[in-house]
């Protein structure tokens, strides 16, 4: 796994972009966006679930707090070939 982070910003708008290819039909992992400030409580700030049929799925995410966060990826992966999860504004996401 790979984390890049940075700080959210407050009053701006979030997507996801995350996909995943699983060989078990029907698989969904769940992505989680959780507070990554020291001492934070592991209370799920936003979530997305995401189909395991190589397709992008993007979600809006509502605003954000203004801290460092934690994207995860939730769900047994033992079959999961791949996965990703992106976070990012939504004007440097937009959806195609």
């Amino acid at each position: 796994m790979t984390t890049i982070s940075g700080l959210a910003r407050a009053g701006r708008e979030y997507r996801v972009h995350a996909a995943c290819l699983s060989t078990t039909p029907g698989k969904v992992l769940s992505v989680e966006v959780r507070s990554g400030k020291p001492g934070a409580s592991d209370q799920v700030l936003a979530a997305a679930d995401v189909p395991c049929d190589g397709t992008v799925a993007v979600d809006s995410l509502s605003n954000l707090p203004a801290e460092p966060l934690i994207i995860d990826l939730q769900g047994g992966q033992a079959d999961v070939s791949s996965a990703y999860a992106l976070v990012a504004p939504t004007p440097a996401l937009s959806q195609r």
